[in-house]
């Protein structure tokens, strides 16, 4: 009937950290010269912790993200203290060109043989670039040739994105001659059929 007996402890602890599930890099388009918002979602699992997993981000989703690639990293802890982490990168490109302003093509009477000079206003605007740098194939002021021409408008902006947008420019003459007449003649008949008359007349034109 003797009886021995002897005890020795069992410890379970918790020494895993959870387990994050960061998305693929994630790829914004620029609404601004900040950048753009982007918003995400991080998964979090652990095999003891089944809720309250306070995730901590280095970039907050919703957040406004500068141009160019961030790279976020998240993180977890869990009840036991053990942090898990995973990270992901973030790019904010301007794949957006700017948008041209083009005037309505004007239609100008010639004022010479060369045509006409034509004055018109160009601009472009952009998410990201202030001020896109806008170039033409005619400039305001050029004199334009009797006729039809096309005007190409472009602008770049600092991503290197172009927009372009055209016009036309119509010269026409439409104004006739100026004619200036002798003054009125009276003559002697000199012969039965009347007399001979003798006169000039001038004509001019702008074009």
């Amino acid at each position: 009937g003797n009886q021995g007996q002897c005890a020795f402890s069992v410890t379970v602890r918790d020494t895993t950290p959870p387990q994050l599930t960061c998305p693929a890099g994630l790829v914004a388009e620029a609404r601004s010269a900040q950048g753009a918002a982007v918003d995400f979602s991080v998964g979090a699992l652990d095999a003891v912790t089944d809720a309250g997993l306070a995730l901590t981000y280095s970039q907050a989703p919703g957040s406004v993200f500068a141009p160019g690639t961030t790279r976020v990293t998240a993180s977890a802890q869990d009840a036991a203290g053990n942090t898990g982490t995973c990270a992901f990168d973030v790019t904010v490109r301007d794949t957006t060109p700017p948008v041209v302003l083009c005037p309505v093509g004007p239609v100008l009477e010639a004022t010479g043989a060369r045509g006409a000079a034509a004055f018109f206003v160009l601009g472009a605007s952009d998410a990201v670039t202030e001020a896109p740098e806008v170039t033409s194939s005619a400039a305001s002021g050029s004199t334009f040739p009797v006729g039809t021409t096309q005007v190409t408008v472009s602008a770049r902006d600092a991503a290197g994105n172009t927009g372009t947008c055209a016009f036309a420019v119509t010269v026409r003459d439409t104004t006739p001659p100026q004619l200036t007449c002798p003054a009125d003649q009276t003559l002697v008949a000199t012969q039965p059929e009347g007399a001979p008359a003798f006169f000039s007349a001038s004509a001019s034109d702008a074009v």
